[in-house]
């Protein structure tokens, strides 16, 4: 039997989210690895080049980042009376051209917040220790 974990879930206490107010409702927004795979795969282009630039982001980059952002915690949506999976045309949805810029905030923010922090090198052998 597969061991269930809550890496990159909704449910992983190291995860955290940049908001996103859209429409009077806030979205968390936040990356993982595999979100970004699925969300390559289903958008077809690269979005890690996406994320390194996102000034010139393309319409299929920016509705794919919004789309991995998103899925982390929000993998489901209200359909009818039960829930049904996000889709990338769910994000989509989302991007208007009033809404690019707080997307494009959210998303950089997302980026930083998935980022590990900087741990500081250990001092290099023969040289004089800090104080």
């Amino acid at each position: 039997m597969a061991r269930r974990t809550v890496a990159g879930t909704e449910a992983d206490p190291t995860v955290q989210y940049a908001p996103l107010a859209l429409g009077g409702r806030t979205y968390r927004l936040a990356y993982s690895f595999n979100a970004i795979a699925e969300a390559e795969h289903l958008a077809g282009c690269n979005l890690l080049g996406g994320l390194e630039n996102l000034e010139n982001l393309t319409a299929i980059q920016l509705r794919g980042l919004l789309y991995a952002a998103l899925v982390v915690a929000h993998p489901t949506i209200p359909d009818g009376d039960g829930q049904r999976p996000l889709t990338v045309e769910d994000a989509g949805l989302l991007v208007r051209l009033d809404t690019i810029g707080p997307i494009t905030g959210a998303l950089a923010e997302a980026y930083r917040l998935s980022m590990p922090e900087k741990k500081q090198d250990p001092p290099k052998a023969g040289a004089p220790a800090g104080n």
